[in-house]
């Protein structure tokens, strides 16, 4: 969930000097001549550098050609990618193995794999999420980090709060997926009523919560509705998956029409065969087809 040693040295042996150069041209803090002097500096004039520094993104490319002797290709390639950065409010939702769960507070919502630099996100802003904080990303290479500098809220956030929080982040993650590069073009890959009727239909709960909003976005679209029926089936195939096997049944094919089994038998063909001879022509494309495999 955090840079390599060696790269989070890299990455501050850029930062820190464009800092510095920040200040230089605008005169934000006497105290600071040289990179060493950041860490010495009062965290409220360090956000202002770098708040300085977002707001004149000229001051990349300055940097950059003030500095042309002494640094190189990879070092310009970096800076330059910086002035595609995200800055705004974020909540940091779920801690994974490869990255840290940034969730945008602003519509339309996405989601970033962000990692952090020297220190953990954990013990950056706390164990307890989700959080809310203002930060910087940037991309670094092929990856997306923090720039180090967090404003973070103790803010407590109710039940209700996080179940919402959780739909937003199931939206936004089937509408773009989970952004883990800053230098590519986030595409959508699902339409907002799309991603809302798939978060509403992932399980039995959130089916009963959102019933009446599930019935709105069906009858939308033929593509809504074909969405629907195949979804709300899965829900309840696994639903009476445990009931199947309970009574013995194995290695068995069903077909299901929302949430009513219609057919079943040893192969899918026949459940197909069966479902034809059955069930008129213009609801057959809306039949969900389930392997109950052995345990």
């Amino acid at each position: 969930m955090q840079l390599s040693q060696s790269e989070a040295d890299y990455f501050f042996s850029l930062f820190k000097p464009l800092l510095v150069y920040t200040n230089q041209k605008f005169q934000i803090s006497s105290g600071i001549k040289k990179p060493e002097d950041i860490e010495k500096c009062p965290f409220e004039d360090t956000v202002k550098i770098r708040s300085t520094l977002y707001q004149n993104i000229e001051l990349f490319d300055n940097f950059i050609q003030d500095n042309l002797a002494t640094i190189s290709t990879e070092d310009i390639s970096v800076v330059q990618s910086w002035k595609g950065f995200i800055q705004g409010k974020f909540f940091i939702f779920r801690y994974l193995k490869k990255y840290t769960i940034f969730l945008t507070a602003d519509q339309p919502h996405k989601v970033y794999g962000v990692l952090s630099l020297y220190s953990p996100f954990e013990e950056i802003v706390g164990e307890y999420l989700p959080k809310f904080v203002e930060t910087v990303l940037l991309p670094f290479k092929d990856k997306i980090v923090s720039d180090g500098i967090f404003q973070s809220s103790n803010m407590f956030f109710g039940g209700g709060f996080r179940s919402g929080l959780k739909e937003t982040y199931e939206e936004a993650k089937a509408r773009f997926g989970i952004i883990t590069s800053l230098t590519t073009t986030v595409s959508e890959i699902e339409t907002v009523d799309v991603a809302k009727l798939k978060t509403y239909l992932k399980s039995q709960k959130s089916l009963e919560e959102h019933w009446h909003e599930i019935q709105d976005l069906r009858d939308k679209s033929l593509e809504l509705k074909q969405i629907y029926y195949q979804d709300i089936a899965k829900v309840y195939a696994k639903k009476f998956s445990k009931q199947w096997r309970d009574i013995g049944l194995n290695d068995v094919w069903f077909a299901l029409f929302e949430f009513t089994p219609i057919a079943s038998g040893r192969t899918k063909a026949d459940v197909e065969q069966t479902v034809k001879q059955i069930l008129p022509n213009t609801k057959q494309q809306f039949v969900y087809y389930f392997h109950l495999k052995g345990k």
